[in-house]
């Protein structure tokens, strides 16, 4: 079956956890529609299936995926919880996104982080007696500027957390440089026209040597040439001419 990616940045949520009277904990988390978008990505709108059914007064989702390799179904399965709105709609929702992480979706979330940000607040008394605190601009927010995973641990290794001004205000873990991709996509490319007549020539026009090398490399003819075996082809080709 195929690897669910990790999630982007611009895939994840943040919310407010709790607001203290220095500042405001955040929490990351993940939407229904966020996980819909990778299932198809990943399987196809024909690859993967969902349903829901109650057990014991709670409400579950089954999410299946169909293997091509196999040609079964394979299902995973969790309930949800009701939401303080909509109750039911919320509930469903929920489930859907526990039976994702399950399938494999963001994952990641978990990794234990304590996201904290100083943002100034005000004290709340209420009618008993207890003081809550509020954010001062209630319209504040909060979003993931920045965030490396590993993948293979299912965990977060990097995490930057910008407000609504786009001012870094929390960062996680020390950023790693990526290798580029250039050299993989390289390694998949054609060689070039240019390249093609340069090993005509290294062959002085002799075809049967050029054809007896590219097929110990398994071409049929020149234009099949990968980037990567070039360099090796023609090393072979000009030691069979100075034979």
């Amino acid at each position: 079956m195929k690897d669910i990616r990790a999630l982007r940045a611009d895939e994840i949520e943040v919310r407010v956890g709790q607001v203290t009277s220095k500042g405001v904990s955040l929490l990351l988390y993940k939407d229904a529609r966020c996980d819909k978008r990778i299932l198809d990505e990943t399987f196809g709108i024909n690859g993967w299936a969902n349903c829901y059914s109650e057990i014991k007064g709670n409400l579950y989702c089954s999410i299946m995926i169909h293997d091509k390799e196999t040609g079964m179904w394979i299902q995973k399965q969790d309930c949800g919880v009701e939401s303080n709105t909509e109750k039911e709609k919320g509930e469903a929702s929920d489930a859907f996104k526990r039976a994702g992480f399950n399938v494999g979706i963001g994952r990641e979330l978990y990794t234990r982080i304590f996201i904290f940000v100083k943002v100034p607040t005000k004290a709340e008394k209420l009618l008993n007696g207890k003081t809550v605190y509020k954010l001062e601009n209630p319209y504040e927010k909060w979003s993931v500027a920045d965030i490396q995973t590993n993948v293979e641990k299912e965990k977060i290794e990097y995490l930057q957390i910008a407000d609504s001004d786009g001012n870094i205000v929390f960062t996680y873990g020390k950023k790693k440089s990526i290798p580029p991709k250039q050299n993989k996509q390289k390694e998949d490319e054609i060689i070039s026209k240019e390249q093609r007549l340069e090993l005509i020539k290294k062959a002085n026009g002799n075809n049967e040597i050029a054809k007896r090398v590219l097929a110990r490399y398994g071409y049929e003819s020149s234009e099949q040439i990968k980037v990567s075996d070039y360099e090796k082809i023609c090393n072979d080709v000009e030691a069979e001419i100075n034979m």
